[in-house]
């Protein structure tokens, strides 16, 4: 089943610790995440990499020689109803209320450029993302009247092979970094298994690593808490939950159940992202 767990804000895919993805509603983040008319927008550093393409409006990505075996095809629109379920869940307990829902809209508009994340290395969860955003887009244009052109773009194809290996290279050396910390792993889906990697001197395997098969996330993502969820001495706030914990370290990331046995209330409704899971069916 396709999941979208979240009760955070919405950034842009920018300056991330170790690869964590944050999100926002705001416009302002709009523009680094859409190719604009003056030519590609970078991310992250990362190089750019040749794509297939991606798909037209409210469609699939294109079917490619490249396609991992066993991927399936992304549902766009259960991965969106699973996560506004959650964010309803959410929501209900904190009396905060979304700008967005799942019908709203995350068809690009009529010309909408491609979108930033085909200039670069990414992975099976960027069509979600581009859909969330592109759901934002459409809600700012109807709001203030402006042309969602600007505001939105299209879904991202899948990409070449050597993007597919580079992106999945890339996570499998932040996830044995961060096993090596003693730090729970990014959950992101990869394209393929990345197979195992040796890191100063201890070998992970691909499970280890997060690999749960072609395009599948691992679970719900870790709690990254940072020097500005300090309220007091050794006192931090946990992102989308209630109360606080006592006896952490800011700057690193942790598991909900690690969190729980430093203070935090159990039986909180869930408010970790889970990456999207692509279907083990292939249609078309």
């Amino acid at each position: 089943m396709i999941q979208g767990i979240r009760h955070q804000s919405y950034e842009p895919l920018l300056d991330l610790p170790q690869g964590q993805a944050t999100r926002s509603r705001s416009a302002s983040g709009f523009e680094g995440l859409f190719r604009s008319a003056t030519g590609p927008v970078a991310q992250d550093g990362k190089p750019p990499a040749q794509t297939n393409g991606p798909a037209g409006p409210g469609q699939q990505p294109q079917r490619t020689p490249d396609r991992p075996v066993g991927l399936g095809d992304p549902d766009v629109q259960a991965w969106l109803n699973s996560y506004y379920a959650q964010e309803q869940k959410a929501g209900a307990s904190s009396g905060a209320t979304g700008d967005t829902t799942a019908t709203t809209s995350y068809a690009p508009a009529t010309g909408a450029a491609l979108s930033a994340l085909d200039e670069g290395m990414y992975g099976p969860d960027a069509i979600y993302e581009q859909a969330l955003a592109n759901q934002a887009g459409n809600s700012l244009a109807a709001l203030t009247g402006e042309n969602p052109v600007n505001f939105t773009a299209q879904l991202p194809g899948i990409p070449s092979l050597q993007a597919q290996q580079g992106f999945d290279h890339q996570l499998a050396y932040s996830n044995a970094q961060r096993l090596l910390a003693g730090e729970p792993i990014d959950t992101a889906a990869y394209w393929s298994d990345p197979g195992p990697l040796t890191i100063g001197g201890k070998t992970f395997t691909s499970q280890q690593l997060g690999y749960a098969g072609p395009g599948q996330s691992s679970g719900p993502e870790p709690i990254w808490i940072s020097d500005a969820n300090q309220v007091g001495a050794n006192t931090f706030t946990v992102p989308g939950y209630s109360g606080t914990v006592t006896g952490i370290q800011p700057g690193r990331f942790y598991t909900l159940q690690q969190l729980e046995q430093a203070g935090l209330k159990t039986g909180q409704p869930e408010a970790r992202f889970v990456p999207g899971s692509w279907s083990s069916t292939q249609t078309g």
